[in-house]
């Protein structure tokens, strides 16, 4: 009688123990898997071009139209100093970085970027030469032939330095300061790079509008004659002679 009870035991046993290895394999096929890959971190922000952009500047740094205030809490070691006595045209270098402006406006307040120069070659007006490149990559090193490469023709090629209209006119010589002008699509910036024989010296973008209102002083009516003083007299005719 045990022993008929045990059979049933005995054979439940075995096959308990003969499915355990399947299960035991699984779980050893489940550990030996290559683990979950980690989510892909999000790439960090760009960081801000230094590149200088042509008939701009550099973005987000020194560019045409950007409020005065803005640039010298960008730089806080530049130096300012007046235009040609002009109140209403200020310089402000960064000798450091070979960087000079020219900001324009009616007040300092109101006053806006609206020329930049940079710098290559040995010292020029108390700025040091600086490494910024542009983004067609000109700069400390080139020469005219990759200036052109770059640019193209310019829309005008003249001497940096002019004489009287009444002087002899001369052709350049090989070591002349050269300027080629470049002109923005919609002709409100301009820019020229200085040539020397034919080494790139420097650079300048400007909005030639304003250097015309305030520097030029284009189309702008005389001022008025201060108040109290009285306009000049016209002459009265003289009686002619009696015939």
């Amino acid at each position: 009688m045990n022993r008929i009870l045990m059979r049933p035991i005995f054979v439940l046993a075995v096959a308990a123990c003969a499915a355990a290895p399947v299960v035991l394999l699984a779980a050893d096929a489940a550990s030996t898997a290559a683990p979950a890959k980690p989510p892909a971190a999000a790439k960090p922000a760009a960081a801000p071009s230094k590149s200088i952009v042509l008939h701009e500047g550099v973005p987000g740094l020194v560019y045409l139209g950007q409020p005065l205030a803005e640039f010298v809490a960008k730089f806080p070691g530049a130096t300012s100093m007046p235009f040609a006595g002009q109140s209403d045209v200020v310089r402000v270098q960064v000798p450091d970085q070979g960087i000079s402006v020219l900001a324009m406006g009616v007040t300092p307040a109101t006053m806006t970027v609206e020329s930049i120069g940079f710098n290559w070659v040995g010292a020029y007006e108390g700025v040091r030469a600086g490494n910024r490149r542009t983004r067609e990559d000109i700069g400390p090193g080139s020469n005219v032939n990759e200036l052109l490469e770059a640019y193209g023709k310019p829309a005008d090629i003249a001497q940096e330095t002019h004489k009287g209209t009444l002087a002899p006119q001369q052709a350049p010589g090989p070591d002349a300061m050269l300027r080629y002008l470049y002109r923005s699509a919609d002709s409100t910036a301009a820019t020229f790079f200085i040539v020397k024989g034919s080494q790139v010296m420097r650079m300048a973008t400007s909005h030639p509008a304003s250097v015309e209102r305030y520097i030029l002083k284009k189309g702008q009516a005389p001022a008025p004659a201060p108040k109290g003083t009285a306009a000049p007299a016209t002459p009265q005719a003289k009686p002619k002679p009696p015939r």
